[in-house]
């Protein structure tokens, strides 16, 4: 059961990093709309690549707190369901 439920967190997190991911494009985008200059345009650019960066971190950061519920240890069998 805990299984499921570090997956259901999984799945909430990389959600909520898509979001946000989301969030960083369509902010750069009318950052470079707002502008002619082609120096804050690159600013725009570097600022979206770096709040991406700090989202995925976060999402491992995250997903890495559901990891020890998740340690499930399997048995070698022979693959043939008569163990």
């Amino acid at each position: 059961m805990s299984a499921m439920k570090a997956k259901a967190e999984d799945a909430a997190s990389s959600a909520k990093a898509s979001v946000e991911k989301a969030k960083a494009t369509a902010g750069e985008k009318v950052e470079k709309a707002k502008t002619r200059d082609p120096m804050k345009k690159r600013e725009a650019e570097e600022r979206k690549e770096d709040r991406k960066l700090e989202i995925e971190s976060d999402e491992r950061v995250e997903k890495a707190g559901h990891g020890p519920e998740r340690n499930v240890t399997h048995t070698a069998g022979s693959g043939l369901g008569t163990d």
